[in-house]
């Protein structure tokens, strides 16, 4: 059942429409003046509006955006008109309406209109609502900071200006990336993540702006760079700050011109993508050192958004933790794991220098631990790390350095101890697959223990 309000200065049309769309189910509102629909809409919500265009005090045209900005969600507005007519139609659409009928008009064709535009904003609203889902779906927190977090996002996701995301490492930097790629135009399009500090100079100039076949040695095909990939999406540049200083000026071209050269072409192509980057990283203090390029600075930081660290949120942090338990305990394929009150109080006057990620990682640990279903102080205190803070591996001694190798098979052995040798809690508090611990205690001549 919809709420459909009716404007219109002939009684027989208001007489129809009532009848008609009452018959359907709906609950219809009649009124003849453009000052009775502000009065209706001030009163109660709508759904609908049915506005002639010609009225005694103001015409429908006019009245429009005072019926569209009654309410939110706004409701469908369909113009009535004696006088149909393509430039009639085309000012009522640009002025936010959803369609016309022409007077006369049947029954079933008031009928076919009204539920056209009633099925059309249902499914926009759905799809609205799911946008909204996938944008914030994982940004938790109703502190000051995440609501004007969102605020701004909202305020910023519609635009196609580059964005610098700023925070300190595992403050939810991408999340933030993810919802103005969701909420905005290019939710349809691809959201294409790259770490700039995980690939060295060469081979991240071929995967941002692609490469023909015989470009460099092992270039047996020609690839398409992820500029290319995001083209109509996001292209998101996390730890920018890492970008190589020769790889900036091209990247510095491909925001200005909105064109990318793969390695060893000749000829631009023309992408459409935003960029939004990422870092945790002081830049103004790079560039001031000369590794990085102050007017990309600028052409990155068109709009900067600050993402604060969770010692500034802790009335954030009950909320995540419930749901990392939650998410932790799926994945376990156990029980619903609830936290203790007391665990909450702990968890709340940690510091968290890790962030969120560091709380993820804390409720995941004791999630696996946990010998039951609720956890308490010891379990969410025992799980913020293997290793105490400060605390050194005890397998060292004297003045020998370990290597790499000693230092991740002393830790693999700590945490089957932990897990009383169950190597597949083990494995998934590494946070690898049971194959490659299986590999990794072969490795080490620890497959026997």
């Amino acid at each position: 059942m919809s709420a459909i309000l009716v404007v219109d200065d002939e009684r027989g049309i208001r007489a129809l429409c009532s009848d008609v769309l009452g018959r359907a189910g709906h609950q219809v509102e009649v009124t003849d003046t453009a000052a009775g629909a502000v009065a209706a809409t001030t009163r109660r919500r709508f759904d609908l509006i049915l506005c002639d265009i010609n009225l005694p005090d103001l015409d429908g045209v006019s009245l429009l955006p005072r019926l569209l900005g009654s309410s939110d969600p706004p409701p469908a507005v369909l113009l009535i008109t004696a006088y149909p007519s393509i430039d009639t139609a085309v000012r009522g659409m640009k002025q936010g309406a959803r369609d016309y009928i022409g007077k006369p008009f049947s029954p079933d064709e008031l009928r076919l209109v009204v539920q056209r535009a009633l099925d059309e904003d249902q499914l926009k609203q759905a799809h609205g609502a799911l946008t909204k889902r996938l944008a914030y779906g994982s940004m938790i927190g109703e502190s000051p900071a995440m609501r004007q977090l969102r605020e701004t996002i909202d305020k910023v996701a519609h635009s196609d200006a580059t964005v610098l995301v700023t925070g300190e490492s595992g403050t939810g930097k991408e999340l933030v990336a993810r919802a103005l790629h969701f909420a905005g135009r290019r939710a349809g399009g691809a959201f294409v993540p790259v770490n700039c500090g995980a690939l060295v100079g060469t081979l991240l100039d071929s995967e941002l702006f692609g490469h023909l076949r015989g470009a460099f040695t092992g270039a047996d095909t020609s690839k398409r760079g992820l500029f290319v990939a995001a083209d109509n999406g996001t292209l998101f540049l996390d730890e920018i700050g890492e970008l190589p200083l020769e790889l900036q000026p091209k990247l510095l071209r491909a925001l200005q011109d909105g064109e990318v050269k793969p390695v060893g072409g000749t000829s631009a192509i023309r992408v459409d993508a935003r960029v939004i980057a990422a870092t945790n990283r002081g830049l103004q203090a790079q560039i001031a050192a000369g590794a990085f390029r102050e007017d990309l600075y600028y052409r990155l930081a068109v709009i900067t958004i600050e993402v604060p660290p969770l010692r500034d949120r802790p009335g954030d942090i009950g909320l995540l933790a419930r749901h990392f338990a939650e998410s932790a305990a799926m994945r376990a394929e156990r029980s619903r794991v609830v936290l203790s009150d007391a665990a909450l109080a702990h968890l709340a006057t940690q510091r968290w220098p890790g962030n969120v990620r560091e709380l993820e990682n804390t409720i995941e640990r004791a999630v696996i631990l946990a010998a039951g279903d609720v956890l308490d102080v010891a379990d969410v205190a025992g799980g913020r790390g293997v290793l105490a803070p400060g605390a050194q591996l005890s397998t060292f001694a004297g003045d020998h350095v370990p290597t790499l190798d000693e230092l991740e098979r002393a830790h693999i052995l700590k945490v089957l101890e932990l897990c009383e040798g169950q190597k597949t809690k083990a494995a998934a508090m590494l946070r690898i697959n049971r194959t490659t611990l299986w590999k990794k205690l072969r490795q080490y001549g620890l497959d026997g223990e």
